[in-house]
């Protein structure tokens, strides 16, 4: 039985539910589908890896790659990946019998968007992105002062075209589309009926968390809130799609393009050239969507349809046990990052 609720009324019965009785079970789907999704994405991985070692196919600690090679090794890690955030929003949305349609348009989605006006809106989101990263940056900065300094995370580009699509398709086109399905699709989907600005923060605090390094966490908080903006705007899920993809693209184009400099300096000067070009296009595209008072920058600040302060909501929703123990399980394993140092 699919479950609808307006301002307390099951429609289902004829009984009411209270609004932060709702929320909190709203909540406690979205906090058990996180936790779902942050176990599954570390035991996948290294249940493969293990069940491969023990029938001899691979010898664990072999390099990097373990014994693999480029392209098995990224086989491998998509399969992991794409269990671990492809099938908690979909498996835990049929247990507990909620009909949601991740890819659909929201209700409040207008008739149709101009194209322009997206292409404006990704080029603007793009400059929000290069915000986040010197945010980010000096967020660490200031964190390395106590010794808390973030990990080294692994690369996997190889100098070969080859590796930069593989790497393009794994690290750019599989988290726009699993990730976006997961944190906008399901889990702010479900939290629009208590208002927009409430799902937003809400989603992005819970898709910065599950990164799980203080390098990601700040970045990946904007980033959220950009994409969120962007599906709320336009009612659709695809332009925040676009727009993760864009900037993993960004990132890993990057990342290809500094391995044949020879210095590190020339990397830096190419990433500030870029960050510093992706700015001005970004903020003249945000200066024309004001200019000509698009819609898709009026943001649909709807309080919801649920009678709750912020206070409440807030209350409701962190005290619910799905997520205290998501957000725990998160905050434990980005402790286990620093420890460990990635």
């Amino acid at each position: 039985m699919t479950e609808n609720y307006n301002n307390g009324w099951q429609q289902n019965g004829d009984y009411y539910m209270p609004p932060a009785r709702q929320l909190r079970r709203d909540s406690n789907f979205v906090g058990i589908t996180v936790l779902t999704q942050l176990i599954l994405l570390q035991i996948s991985f290294l249940f493969i890896i293990f069940a491969l070692a023990f029938s001899g196919i691979i010898s664990v600690g072999t390099d990097q790659y373990f014994g693999l090679g480029n392209i098995g090794f990224f086989i491998v890690y998509s399969l992991a990946y794409a269990v671990g955030m492809g099938l908690p929003g979909p498996v835990i949305a049929a247990i507990s019998h909620r009909k949601i349609k991740p890819f659909s348009q929201l209700e409040s989605a207008p008739e149709k968007i101009g194209f322009v006006s997206v292409v404006l809106a990704l080029l603007s989101g793009m400059a929000i992105c290069v915000f986040a990263n010197f945010i980010a940056s000096y967020i660490g900065f200031f964190l390395s002062q106590f010794g808390i300094l973030p990990p080294e995370m692994p690369t996997y580009l190889e100098k070969n075209v080859q590796s930069f699509i593989i790497n393009i398709i794994v690290f750019a086109v599989m988290p726009a589309i699993l990730e976006e399905m997961l944190y906008r699709g399901y889990i702010l989907r479900t939290l629009l009926r208590y208002g927009s600005g409430f799902a937003l923060v809400v989603s992005s605090l819970l898709f910065a968390l599950m990164h799980g390094n203080t390098s990601q966490i700040p970045f990946a908080f904007i980033v959220g809130l950009a994409c969120g903006y962007l599906m709320i705007s336009t009612g659709r899920i695809w332009p925040s799609m676009m727009l993760h993809f864009l900037n993993n693209f960004m990132s890993t184009l990057l990342s290809y393009a500094g391995m044949f400099l020879e210095t590190e300096i020339q990397g830096q000067k190419m990433v500030l050239l870029v960050f510093t070009f992706i700015v001005i296009i970004g903020l003249a595209s945000l200066l024309i969507l004001f200019g000509r008072s698009d819609p898709i920058v009026r943001f649909n600040r709807s309080p919801g349809n649920m009678q709750m302060t912020t206070g409440q909501k807030t209350s409701a929703s962190l005290f619910a046990p799905g997520i205290i123990i998501s957000i725990i399980v998160a905050i434990a394993l980005t402790i286990l990052n620093i420890i460990g140092g990635g």
